[in-house]
């Protein structure tokens, strides 16, 4: 769940937690974008700016003190993966736990600098190769997914966002699913991407059940910018992950600790 701090969301962190409550969910980790360098988001367009970091943990432990989610409320933060500074992505996130964020998903949206699920350039991948991409991508990925930072990793196969997918997508299912496997991640499983032109959960079913024959759990994820996405089509996404034989869902707390929730 993003807030208007990252600067493309609807609702304040109160908002954003209100609906929260208000919903029929157990809880919900907040996942804020860490900022990022001037140079890649000079206009805080897609991440906070940078003295915005201990407000943001400030204010959401403020309001986990009066809600009524109490330890269910989990304060998070989701760090982008630079391909070209990953040095720089792991003292953003070392600040963001060090500031008091429990939980950190990692992403990978850029790519030589290229924000290739960014609509506003979009019009790049008229001159690539989807193959290429694809292919350079799952590179970035797995990189990040094998660096020890992060808790979970999002949106896993983001490339197809607008629809641009490889002749046959298997073969980086399977070496993403292998390093998740390996190093003890977890992976969400995004209703964002029904709502997006590949119209499809972020991940595939068939990346979701090669992430499932190498051992790996799942969490549930909106990527909510708007207090109406909260949750939106969660019962998709266990319908999916139900299919695959999951039968269970991890809500990581922090510290390595997860309730674990039955799927029905």
């Amino acid at each position: 769940m993003h807030t208007v701090l990252c600067g493309h969301a609807e609702h304040s962190i109160e908002e954003m937690v209100a609906a929260l409550e208000a919903s029929t969910l157990v809880g919900g980790v907040i996942t804020e974008h860490l900022p990022l360098p001037d140079e890649v988001d000079s206009d805080r367009v897609v991440s906070m700016y940078p003295g915005e970091l201990p407000s943001y943990v400030g204010a959401l432990q403020i309001l986990r003190e009066r809600s009524v989610l109490g330890a269910d409320l989990v304060i998070g933060a989701e760090a982008d993966w630079l391909d070209t500074d990953p040095a720089w992505t792991a003292d953003s996130v070392a600040a963001a736990r060090g500031a008091g964020v429990e939980v950190v998903l990692g992403s990978v949206h850029m790519l030589d600098g290229w924000a290739f699920d960014d609509p506003e350039r979009v019009q790049v991948w008229d001159t690539k190769d989807v193959e290429e991409v694809w292919e350079q991508y799952f590179s970035v990925w797995c990189a990040a997914a094998s660096s020890g930072l992060f808790d979970v990793m999002s949106h896993p196969d983001l490339p197809k966002k607008f629809g641009h997918r490889p002749r046959d997508p298997r073969p980086y299912y399977e070496q993403a699913a292998k390093v998740a496997g390996e190093a003890g991640l977890l992976c969400e499983v995004s209703t964002a991407g029904l709502r997006r032109p590949c119209a499809e959960l972020y991940p595939a079913p068939a990346f979701i059940a090669e992430l499932v024959r190498r051992g790996v759990d799942f969490t549930l994820a909106s990527d909510a910018h708007s207090k109406a996405e909260i949750g939106h089509r969660f019962a998709d996404a266990a319908a999916a992950l139900l299919a695959a034989g999951v039968t269970r869902q991890a809500f990581p707390k922090g510290d390595g600790f997860i309730d674990w929730l039955k799927l029905e």
